[in-house]
C-alpha cells in the first residue's frame, strides 16, 4: 500500500511544471551504451488550439532568453551550442541541426529551416510603427544576420555547401532557387550592395539580369543608370 506521505504522480507533475529556479541547471552524464544519448529532450505535442484563429497560437519546444540589463556591457548569447571531438575520435560534427518536417503535401505555408530575425522593440510592441524613435533609428548598427568566423590559424574549408539532396522543385517552383531576391522591389535592389570587396569596389544589380562593379557608394554611369525590364 502507498505510504500516505508519498506524493501522487499528479502532484509531482504539478510541482515540476510550475517549478522556477533562480540558479543554473547543470546536467552531466556519460552514456556508454548503443542507445542515443540526450542531455535535454522535450516534446510539446499540441492536440488542439481551442478554436483560436490561424497563426495566433505558438507551439515552442524550447524558449531560451539571455538579457543584458541597463549598465551591463558584456557578452550575451541566446544559445551557445558546441559539438566537440577529442583526439582519437572520428565522429561527424554538427554544431546545430535545424530540421523542418512537413507531412502535408497541400500545406502551402512557409517552412523555414533557420529564421534570423532582427528586432528593435519587444514583441508586445510589434505593431508600434508610429513612434518617432522607431522611424528615425532602426538601432541596427553592425547587425549581421549570419557571421562565419573561426579561431586564428584555422577556418572552415568551405563557407556554404549545397548537398546533392539540398534543393528540389515543388508544385509552385519548377526550378529550385539558390538565392532569391524576387520578393524585393526592383528599385530597392538597385540601391543594395550585392557584394562588397575589401578594395572599395562593390557589386550592384542594374536590371535585365545585368550586374555592375564600381566604387562603393558612387552612382552608376548614365549609360547604366537603370536598365528597365524588357
Amino acid at each position: 500500500m502507498k505510504n500516505a506521505s508519498t506524493p501522487s504522480l499528479a502532484a509531482l507533475v504539478f510541482v515540476v511544471s510550475s517549478l522556477a529556479l533562480a540558479q543554473p541547471v547543470i546536467s552531466h552524464w556519460e552514456p556508454a551504451t548503443s542507445a542515443d544519448g540526450y542531455g535535454f529532450w522535450a516534446q510539446v505535442d499540441r492536440i488542439g488550439d481551442g478554436g483560436a484563429p490561424d497563426d495566433t497560437v505558438l507551439t515552442v519546444g524550447a524558449q531560451v532568453n539571455a538579457v543584458g540589463r541597463r549598465g551591463v556591457n558584456q557578452i550575451v548569447f541566446g544559445i551557445a551550442a558546441e559539438a566537440l571531438t577529442e583526439q582519437g575520435s572520428f565522429s561527424r560534427l554538427a554544431g546545430l541541426e535545424a530540421s523542418v518536417v512537413n507531412r502535408e503535401p497541400n500545406n502551402q505555408r512557409r517552412k523555414v529551416g533557420i529564421w534570423s530575425t532582427f528586432k528593435n522593440r519587444p514583441d508586445t510592441d510589434y505593431a508600434d510603427t508610429l513612434s518617432s524613435l522607431l522611424l528615425v533609428d532602426p538601432s541596427n548598427v553592425d547587425s549581421q544576420a549570419l557571421r562565419i568566423e573561426s579561431q586564428q590559424g584555422t577556418g572552415f574549408e568551405r563557407a556554404i555547401v549545397l548537398g546533392v539532396n539540398s534543393l528540389h522543385s515543388s508544385t509552385r517552383e519548377i526550378q529550385p532557387v539558390v538565392l532569391d531576391l524576387s520578393e524585393i522591389p526592383l528599385e530597392t535592389v538597385r540601391d543594395w550592395i550585392l557584394i562588397r570587396y575589401p578594395d572599395g569596389y562593390c557589386r550592384y544589380y542594374v536590371g535585365n539580369g545585368l550586374e555592375e562593379t564600381r566604387r562603393c557608394g558612387t552612382p552608376p554611369p548614365t549609360s547604366l543608370r537603370w536598365h528597365q525590364p524588357n
